[in-house]
């Protein structure tokens, strides 16, 4: 039977291999500000505009937890940390939730400008460090 000081300090070893192992986050208003126009921003949500004209692509980022409904839509290749990419078509009018998205960049590569609205829920993200990148409809 472990002491209590032994499971504390078993717990502190492991403490730095798990915050090593989420990576950090790159928030996509400051990576990308030629992409992402701020719209609002309280105590609860931020609220992104996010238009990309076709051929254009944005820099590497990340999102909490978020909202997106799609303003405008078009064809997209979303390109993950790993340099994996696929091929997201966003049509007008369609509203999903997403858990925390880990690193990617996102390129236009349809023929249409796409419009975004983001909405990032600040409460969701103090609930959810480090969680895995989620799609949702």
């Amino acid at each position: 039977m472990q002491s209590g000081h032994t499971r504390i300090l078993l717990s502190l070893a492991v403490l730095p291999l798990v915050s090593v192992a989420q990576p950090p986050s790159i928030d996509a208003l400051a990576a990308s500000p030629d992409n992402f126009k701020l719209l609002l921003e309280n105590e609860h949500v931020r609220v992104l505009e996010y238009p990309l004209q076709p051929g254009e692509r944005d820099q590497p980022h990340t999102h909490p937890p978020k909202v997106s409904y799609v303003v405008t839509g078009g064809t997209l290749r979303i390109t993950t940390a790993d340099g994996k990419s696929f091929l997201a078509e966003d049509a007008a009018g369609t509203a999903t939730w997403a858990g925390a998205v880990g690193r990617h960049f996102v390129e236009n590569v349809g023929k249409t400008p796409v419009r975004v609205v983001l909405v990032e829920v600040k409460s969701a993200a103090q609930l959810l460090p480090g969680a895995a990148a989620t799609r949702e409809q």
